[in-house]
Formats: C-alpha cells, structure tokens, sequence
C-alpha cells in the first residue's frame, strides 16, 4: 500500500478514523465502571465528613491551558460505632468538614469506594454503540461513494 492510499484512507475515511476509536474507548470504559460497580456490591453507602486537605499538586500552565491544584482528600466515617479516617483520593479543592457520600465493605469497613450508579456505565455503552453504528455506517456509504466514483472514472476512460 503506497502513501497515497493511505492518506487517501484517512481523507474519505475521517468521520470514522475518530468515532471508531471513541466508541471502542466507550466501550472499554464502560466495561471498567461495571466491573467496579461489581466489585462494590454490596458496599454500604453512608455519608463521611473531609478530615484532612493536603495539596497534592500545584495549579500549573500548559500553554494556554489552566490546571487547578489538587488535594489529598481525607474522610473520617462511623460504622457501627467505631470512627474510622481513610484517603478518599484526590480532588479539586474541598474543604474540611465537606460532607461526601462513601461506600464501605461491611467485612472490613477500612475498604472505601465512591458510589457508582449504573448511570454512566449505561451512557458510556449507549454512546459506544452509537459511535461504532456510524462509523460502520460512514464506512459503507464512502465505500460505495469510492466505488461508484471510480466506476464513473473508468467510464469516462473507456467511453
């Protein structure tokens, strides 16, 4: 395949060159957040008061782009009597004594997640299949656009 090919490829074939891949990502995506979601069954959720803020990266320029400083997030929760303080990870700016909303492994409640509905992990599949549905269809039509072009082409030739 010469060069010419290729980028003639990726000059037809640019509605699909970008939604193909974004609905694979979609997809794979998707497959992470319902494994979480998995992995979380039955967590109980419970609400858990920020402890500590530690700045965990400055805010920096890239170019013209703006990147806010992120913190440490620490909570501090009750189960069933007994306070317990964990990282929550890290955030934009929070404050101490922000409420969140946590999930805990009742077997050993030092284990915490973020909830997660089922809502995003749909949306996420839903989007992907949307994605590679009209890149197929982007596919077929400027293969059979090609086609016919070409035909036209060897008509005009041949006469």
């Amino acid at each position: 395949m010469n060069l010419n090919r290729v980028a003639q490829f990726f000059r037809d074939y640019s509605f699909a060159r970008f939604f193909l891949p974004l609905g694979i990502i979609l997809l794979v995506v998707s497959f992470f957040l319902f494994n979480t979601i998995d992995k979380n069954k039955g967590f109980i959720k419970t609400e858990a008061t920020v402890s500590k803020v530690e700045l965990y990266e400055e805010e920096y320029w890239t170019g013209n782009t703006h990147h806010e400083a992120t913190y440490s997030i620490t909570v501090k929760y009750t189960v069933d009597g007994k306070e317990y303080e964990e990282d929550y990870g890290v955030y934009p700016i929070m404050k101490v004594g922000d409420k969140v909303s946590i999930v805990y492994n009742p077997a050993d409640p030092h284990d915490i997640a973020q909830p997660i509905g089922v809502v995003w992990p749909l949306a996420c599949i839903a989007g992907g299949i949307a994605c590679l549905a009209a890149s197929v269809v982007s596919i077929i039509r400027t293969h059979a656009k090609n086609k016919a072009m070409k035909a036209q082409e060897e008509e005009w030739i041949h006469g």
